[in-house]
This record gives C-alpha cells, sequence and structure tokens, in this order.
C-alpha cells in the first residue's frame, strides 16, 4: 500500500508480522499518521518485502505483536527478528520500532515486560544491521491510531 501526498515528504517503510491482523491494523494506523503528517508510507508484511525498497525509504519502522500464539511457539519477536538480522546494511538509516499488545489489569506486569522486551529485542536487532533507532512505541490493540500517532510524531521530531 502507498499513500499519496501532494508536497514532498520522507519515504516511510512499515513493515509488520502478524498472524491476527493487530499489527497490520497498526501498520495501517502508522502509514495514515505518516500521511498526515506529509510523508509517503509503504506498508507490507515482512514476507512481501523487496530489501530493495528498504533502502530507498528514508526511514524504515518495523513491528510485530507482543502476542504468543501457543504455549510452544509462534512468537511473532521471533519471527520478526530472525527478518531483521538477514536485511541489508541500514547504513546509518532512521528507524522505529512497534509492537501492538492487549491489556487485562490482572496480567498488567507481565504486559508490561513482554512489551518492553519485544520492543527491546528489534531496537538491537535494526542497531545490530546498522540502523539507527529514533523512535519506539507500544501500540494498544485497541487504540491503534493514538499509537501510531504517538510513534510518527517521535519519528518526525528526530529526522
Amino acid at each position: 500500500m502507498r499513500l499519496r501526498h501532494e508536497s514532498g515528504g520522507a519515504d516511510m517503510y512499515v513493515v509488520y508480522q502478524s498472524r491476527h491482523a493487530k499489527a497490520r491494523k497498526a501498520a495501517e494506523a502508522i502509514a495514515d499518521a505518516a500521511h498526515h503528517q506529509g510523508m509517503i508510507a509503504f506498508i507490507g508484511p515482512i514476507s512481501d518485502v523487496d530489501p530493495v525498497a528498504i533502502m530507498e525509504a528514508d526511514v524504515l519502522v518495523a513491528g510485530c505483536t507482543t502476542q504468543v500464539d501457543t504455549p510452544f511457539g509462534g512468537d511473532a519477536r521471533s519471527t520478526t527478528r530472525a527478518w531483521i538480522d538477514q536485511i541489508p546494511d541500514l547504513d546509518g538509516k532512521p528507524c522505529a520500532v512497534f509492537c501492538t499488545y492487549s491489556f487485562f489489569p490482572h496480567t498488567f506486569a507481565d504486559v508490561t515486560t513482554r512489551t518492553a522486551e519485544v520492543l527491546d529485542s528489534l531496537e538491537r536487532g535494526l542497531e545490530l544491521r546498522g540502523g539507527k533507532v529514533v523512535a519506539s512505541q507500544g501500540i494498544l490493540n485497541r487504540k491503534p491510531v493514538q499509537g501510531a500517532e504517538a510513534l510518527v510524531s517521535k519519528i518526525a521530531a528526530r529526522i
């Protein structure tokens, strides 16, 4: 998906790993928020990303959900991190990360810890590939627009 605008602006490539559409919805909200900030945004699942397109974009945004699909694995963070580990060297490219989460009062500590772990893992992966992480954001599943706007504002302030 490409969002077009009339003014010039940074190209942002938003990539995501999503099995249950939560990270996809967040990626779409990030692309829309970028559009409102005057940027062109491309989005796509990590399985469809062209490495050349990553290198042509001014900013790379990568994200996934914090949810583990089964007790035996299916961790979107691991899949996303494996994808990051095989992309070309980012040569100082500005990057941002996001993860989606659900909040349940009885699991607050677990959700907070898991969200921080996922964001940290994605940040470290991008930095090891030569990226410069300028922003990160946990995005509440039921409020993707607010989290997306916060992330894009952080990115816009730092590029």
